[in-house]
C-alpha cells in the first residue's frame, strides 16, 4: 500500500454508483430473473472503465471498482460459494438484526426508514466451499483492463470480513456461530489471496469489528461483544495469515453514519 510524506493521499471507501443500465441487470439477477451473462459483463466492464476514468479525473490516488459487479459488498458471495441460498427463515432473521438501538430507541424514525423491508437475505443453508473463481477473475481482469492506461498510485479491491457475513448470510446450518466464522474464514481467504497476487491493496470490509455492537449483537454487554469482536479478529487473521501486511487495509465503521472508513491492517 503506498504511502507519502508529501501529502494525504486520497482513496474511497468501495462502493460508488452503478450506472442503471448495470443497475437494471443486477437486480434483475438478484430477484432470480434471468440475465444475459454477455450482457452483464460487458455493461460491468464499460461501468469499470467509467468509474475508474471518473475517480484518476476527480485527483484520487488510491482507485478501485466501484464494486459495479456487485449487488452490495456482502451478499454477493451467494453466487460465488456453493452452499448458500434464499431462505425465508434468513429473510426474517437477518432483517430484525438489521435493526439497530437507536431506531429500537425511535420507532417513529424506524417507521420511516424500511431500508432493508425488501432485501432478500440469503441464508447458509450447507457445508460453504468457494468452487467457482469465474466472477472474480472477471471483476479482476476488468479493473486491470480499466487501470492498464490510467496509471493511478495504487488501485485496491473490496471483499467482506468473515464476521460481517455473518450479519447478511445467516447461519442455517453450522452448529454454532464459531464454527461459521471459522467456515466463513476458510471460504473467503480465495478472494483476498486473488486480490492481492493480482498487483491490487485488499480492503478487508469489517463493520462488524464497530456496527454489530449497534445491531446484531444489541443485546450483549460490552464485555460480551468484545469477545465476539477478539473471535472475528482471530478468524480474519487465519484468513490473511499468508499475506503482506503492506498489501491490506481495514475498513471499520459505526452504521448509524453508514459511513465506512478505510485504515491500515496490520
Amino acid at each position: 500500500m503506498k504511502t507519502s510524506k508529501d501529502r494525504i493521499l486520497t482513496t474511497h471507501t468501495g462502493s460508488l454508483p452503478r450506472p442503471k443500465p448495470l443497475v437494471e441487470l443486477v437486480l434483475a439477477r438478484e430477484q432470480g430473473r434471468a440475465v444475459d451473462a454477455a450482457a452483464f459483463e460487458a455493461e460491468t466492464a464499460k461501468a469499470v472503465a467509467e468509474v475508474v476514468a471518473r475517480q484518476i479525473a476527480a485527483g484520487i490516488d488510491v482507485i478501485g471498482d466501484g464494486e459495479m459487479s456487485k449487488p452490495s459488498y456482502t451478499t454477493y458471495i451467494r453466487h460465488r460459494v456453493t452452499g448458500i441460498a434464499p431462505d425465508p427463515r434468513a429473510a426474517e432473521k437477518g432483517r430484525d438484526i438489521m435493526i439497530g438501538r437507536d431506531l429500537l430507541a425511535h420507532p417513529d424514525f424506524a417507521d420511516r426508514r424500511r431500508n432493508f423491508a425488501d432485501m432478500p437475505f440469503p441464508g447458509c443453508v450447507g457445508p460453504l466451499r468457494y468452487e467457482d473463481r469465474s466472477a472474480l477473475d472477471r471483476d479482476l481482469a476488468h479493473l486491470k483492463a480499466a487501470t492498464r492506461m490510467a496509471n493511478p498510485l495504487d488501485v485496491f479491491m473490496t471483499a467482506p470480513s468473515p464476521g460481517i457475513l455473518t450479519r447478511f448470510i445467516i447461519n442455517l446450518h453450522y452448529p454454532t456461530e464459531d464454527a461459521y466464522v471459522a467456515a466463513l474464514a476458510d471460504v473467503i481467504k480465495t478472494e483476498y489471496r486473488a486480490i492481492v497476487e493480482a498487483g491490487f491493496v485488499l480492503q478487508i470490509d469489517a463493520p462488524d469489528l464497530a456496527s454489530a455492537r449497534n445491531n446484531q449483537y444489541r443485546d450483549l454487554s460490552d464485555d460480551e461483544f468484545r469477545k465476539i469482536a477478539e473471535r472475528n479478529i482471530e478468524a480474519l487473521n487465519a484468513a490473511t495469515a499468508e499475506l503482506p501486511a503492506d498489501r491490506m487495509r481495514l475498513h471499520i465503521c459505526w452504521a448509524t453514519t453508514r459511513g465506512r472508513t478505510p485504515t491500515t491492517c496490520r
